[in-house]
């Protein structure tokens, strides 16, 4: 199927806009505007390809205008932004069809390895009077915000998203030149044995403080550092960071031998031939063993199974460095890749521990999963404990290791050199 050549219907947009805003009378409510994005459409067209790339457009395009009906019109404005002109409507109305629009889009279909589709949407009421450039410029603004606080919402424009929209600009200008001036930083999180009670490891997260913001959310700056195309320099600073901290550690504590520091890694990364070379000399740069260092991809990471994913995966395993499956159970439903491919560890994303402690239910549930990457050889860590009962039944039902609040949040390395030393406290440990 050749590619299709998405139309840029702006003016035609615009002019639709401007008409139905001379349209306002007496029993007749101004227009609303819709800007829609689609979500992780980056991510659909490096793992499913172009042409999937392009039928999943067009059915999302579908689906607007089955959404909006006869009341206005739907319209592509770019390869994955989409306008809705919803005529003689609420704020109201145009949030309820924001709300009926993203129920569409879960159903459209993104192929046998892709994710569950999701929009973004921002939603501007017209006034008497607005012009109309001004309106479609404020949706904007109102999808800025939804973009910037995750994925999948529904923003109305409010007058303060004008400062959160510059906000969200700074970051966006200044964190290019802060990944490769080094400024950004590194904090660490231990890993549990939940039966041992000694800390195995620690994963190793990135954080950045803006000179005149403050800190910045890693879910904030790590998504952008995607979209920048920077997130392969982001992860090699903080794997040069992570092993050279290790470093320290190894020489003046007592760690045990199979202590490892888990790093992050960006999906794309695997696309590169090179980077395979890459953490060898970060490792060699550093003095550390293979076996010390375990990377970790999200699960989408796995499903995709690239040709070169693969090749990289497999040169990884036999240099000898761990992989960790992270987020395991967040929605993928392909489980073939835990045999497939060489992994070496679930961390089964703390949105499965639900109501653990009260429902019998989600502990057998909890237990099935656990048991499942068992018997595939891997070993589990827990994300997101914050209890001792939470702790205790894991234990029970045989997972491997612990990682969340209950243990630690995550220090700086002057804060978890000391707990390393000191180790957890009697009480967290049992």
């Amino acid at each position: 199927m050749p590619p299709l050549v998405w139309q840029d219907r702006s003016r035609e947009v615009l002019r639709a806009l401007e008409s139905a805003l001379g349209a306002i009378g007496p029993e007749r409510k101004p227009p609303a505007m819709l800007l829609v994005s689609l979500d992780s459409f980056n991510w659909i067209t490096y793992n499913l390809g172009p042409n999937e790339g392009d039928r999943i457009v067009a059915e999302v395009l579908r689906t607007l205008s089955e959404a909006v009906g006869q009341r206005g019109l739907a319209a592509q404005l770019d390869r994955d932004e989409f306008a809705v002109l919803l005529e003689n409507a609420t704020v109201a109305e145009a949030r309820r069809l924001g709300g009926a629009i993203q129920r569409g889009i879960r159903n459209v279909d993104s192929g046998r390895s892709g994710p569950i589709l999701s929009v973004s949407i921002g939603v501007r009421g017209a006034e008497i009077g607005q012009p109309a450039n001004e309106v479609i410029r404020e949706a904007g603004v109102a999808l800025d915000a939804a973009k910037a606080e995750g994925r999948g919402l529904v923003k109305v424009f409010e007058p303060f998203m004008l400062h959160a929209l510059q906000i969200h600009r700074t970051i966006i200008t200044d964190l290019t030149d802060a990944i490769r001036d080094g400024r950004i930083g590194t904090v660490y999180q231990p890993i549990v044995g939940l039966h041992s009670g000694r800390i195995e490891g620690v994963e190793v997260l990135a954080r950045w403080t803006h000179p005149a913001l403050g800190p910045v959310r890693p879910d904030e700056f790590i998504p952008l550092a995607e979209d920048l195309g920077v997130a392969g320099e982001l992860d090699r600073h903080v794997l040069a960071e992570a092993l050279a901290q290790l470093k320290i550690w190894q020489e003046t504590l007592d760690l045990s031998d199979d202590f490892t520091v888990s790093v992050n890694i960006t999906p794309a990364e695997l696309q590169h031939f090179e980077f395979i070379e890459q953490v060898r000399h970060a490792l060699e740069d550093a003095g550390v063993e293979p076996r010390h260092l375990t990377l970790e991809l999200t699960e989408a990471s796995f499903v995709a199974g690239d040709d070169v994913d693969t090749y990289s995966l497999h040169g990884l395993r036999r240099l000898g460095v761990g992989l960790d499956i992270d987020d395991f159970g967040t929605g993928y439903s392909s489980i073939s890749y835990l045999r497939r491919l060489p992994v070496t560890r679930a961390k089964i994303d703390r949105s499965l521990l639900g109501n653990l402690v009260e429902d019998v239910g989600q502990r057998r549930f909890l237990n099935a999963v656990v048991n499942l990457v068992t018997a595939c050889g891997l070993t589990t860590v827990i994300e997101g404990i914050e209890t001792a009962e939470q702790a205790e039944i894991l234990r029970r039902l045989g997972a491997t290791s612990g990682q969340g609040y209950y243990f630690s949040r995550p220090l700086p390395a002057e804060a978890m050199t000391e707990l390393l030393v000191s180790g957890l406290p009697t009480a967290v440990v049992r």
